[in-house]
């Protein structure tokens, strides 16, 4: 299983959204991959699925108070999402340092477990960081964006995760934005590909849904899923 940890350093650039099409793109293809929202304290994921309603979630395991098993729901494509809770009493119970521990209980068949790792570095960070085995970080065409990223790259390695490369994501054409190239050779690590800026996405999330769900053929829904063959292995045309 390839346990890839999905961070960006800084909020606001659109990992979330990433981490659920990249899961979906994944499942497409054939891998059996599991989203694990890693954001305990500051959950979104549940919110790009609908699952905000489900009776348990991760926070749940963690607290002793139910199994994996539980709160593994089923997404498009085959997915399988586990949901952190959007309550304030389970987000008081979370016992974050459980979740590398609680991850490895995972069904040995999967093929992909995705991390969506919280902003910042905060001890649920630093948790959910130690759960993967590789980084892959999201990154938006501003300084301030992969400098933090950066930093989180740095606690990566420290962690023993091998850094597999950065997505540029929300792309546009602009004068003062960073390049792919720029954004390379600052994290010392490659681009493995940049999503456009899409007013699809932005219509998907207002309606609940991923956008690879909501418009399959959208400019980002397409370089999603060449990140998805790109990181399997299968060539790009």
């Amino acid at each position: 299983m390839r346990r890839i940890a999905v961070a960006s350093g800084k909020g606001g650039v659109g990992r979330t959204t990433l981490v659920a099409n990249l899961g979906i793109a994944l499942a497409q293809i054939g891998k059996s991959t599991i989203i694990v929202d890693g954001s305990l304290t500051t959950p979104n994921l549940a919110l790009l699925f609908k699952l905000e309603g489900v009776a348990y979630t991760i926070n749940d395991v963690l607290s002793g108070e139910a199994t994996l098993a539980d709160v593994m729901y089923d997404g498009p494509g085959g997915v399988k999402i586990v949901p952190a809770a959007l309550t304030l009493e389970q987000i008081r119970r979370v016992k974050s340092e459980r979740l590398p521990e609680v991850l490895h209980e995972l069904p040995e068949d999967t093929d992909f477990l995705l991390i969506d790792i919280p902003g910042g570095l905060r001890r649920e960070t630093i948790s959910a960081l130690r759960a993967g085995h590789e980084l892959l970080l999201v990154v938006t065409p501003q300084m301030t964006a992969v400098s933090d990223a950066l930093k989180t790259r740095l606690v990566g390695e420290f962690l023993g995760l091998k850094p597999i490369g950065a997505v540029l994501n929300r792309t546009r054409k602009e004068k003062f934005g960073l390049t792919s190239s720029e954004v390379k050779s600052i994290l010392k690590m490659p681009v493995l590909a940049e999503i456009p800026e899409d007013a699809s996405v932005k219509k998907a999330l207002k309606l609940g849904k991923p956008v690879i769900e909501f418009s399959s053929k959208s400019s980002a829904s397409k370089a999603i899923k060449a990140l998805a063959k790109k990181i399997v292995g299968i060539k790009v045309e």
